[in-house]
């Protein structure tokens, strides 16, 4: 026999470990730019063979003629900073001791952009239009290996 809750007051608390175990991936075109930068160390873009568009984050199909993108080419030089934010507290909502700047970063020739941390450069100097590298870091294998610094 099941039993049905009708009434808030007739919830019972149940305490248990309760163990979920998941794999979440980032899709067939997210997942192979995601290698490409934490174990590689390459930003890479996916390629419109029919228009030539390039998009960053890769795409599978062009969102322009709707051709499917099997190819993936590097995002090579120097991006500029679209936009940025400034991070003064931590997600606890407890002031950070040092800012913290995530930077939007266009390439040109491709559409789109990616968001990360802008290292290197005091909040104060971080302007629209600045020139950035992609910088990897080694010992992350994460969304994490990447940030930006002044080029």
């Amino acid at each position: 026999m099941r039993e049905f809750v009708t009434s808030n007051t007739q919830v019972k608390p149940v305490s248990s470990d309760w163990s979920v175990w998941f794999r979440y991936t980032y899709g067939v075109a997210g997942e192979r730019f995601l290698r490409e930068m934490t174990q590689n160390g390459k930003l890479v873009g996916s390629a419109c063979p029919q228009c030539k568009r390039s998009f960053l984050p890769p795409s599978l199909y062009c969102e322009d003629c709707f051709a499917e993108m099997g190819e993936y080419k590097p995002i090579v030089g120097e991006g500029t900073v679209d936009t940025f934010t400034v991070l003064h507290e931590s997600l606890e909502e407890t002031r950070l001791d040092k800012s913290i700047v995530i930077a939007f970063v266009k390439f040109d020739g491709v559409s789109g952009g990616w968001l990360a941390p802008l290292t290197g450069v005091s909040a104060d100097k971080v302007r629209i239009g600045m020139k950035v590298k992609p910088v990897f870091a080694k010992d992350k294998k994460s969304i994490q290996a990447l940030t930006w610094s002044p080029a």
